[in-house]
């Protein structure tokens, strides 16, 4: 009877954890596209807003190097707090962000698949955080 009832705790206690890891689990809601650059002929730079956080809290903005024939997206190389970013093409594979806000999440590690073959892009990344009186 012991058994059963250690066995019944563990699973209930399983059950527990797998719920609260799902219910803790940060959303991400893209509901507006922000930004849409293309690279090159098969690749794009796409910016979409993160409408996640309800009433209480402000948007974030998720930006992804995207391949034109996929429609999944790859993992975000940029999450701010605004869709202000300027971007410009520096030289081939070479390019400029500037954002005038919060960085919370960057990496310059970006790789995209061009005809069979990894790509590199190289991003030269300013970031001014807006000053806030209160």
């Amino acid at each position: 009877m012991q058994k059963v009832k250690a066995i019944s705790l563990v699973l209930i206690g399983v059950l527990v954890t797998i719920l609260v890891g799902y219910l803790l689990e940060p959303r991400v809601e893209l509901d507006k596209e922000v930004i849409k650059v293309p690279l090159s002929d098969t690749q794009t730079l796409i910016g979409y807003r993160n409408n996640a956080g309800g009433a209480t809290t402000g948007f974030s903005y998720y930006f992804y190097v995207k391949s034109n024939e996929s429609e999944k997206l790859p993992s975000a190389f940029l999450i701010t707090d605004t869709p202000d970013v300027t971007f410009q093409l520096k030289e081939q594979g070479v390019f400029s962000l500037r954002v005038d806000g919060k960085v919370y999440q960057f990496t310059n590690n970006v790789w995209v698949n061009e005809q069979g073959k990894l790509i590199p892009i190289a991003f030269e990344f300013t970031a001014k955080n807006r000053l806030t009186n209160g």
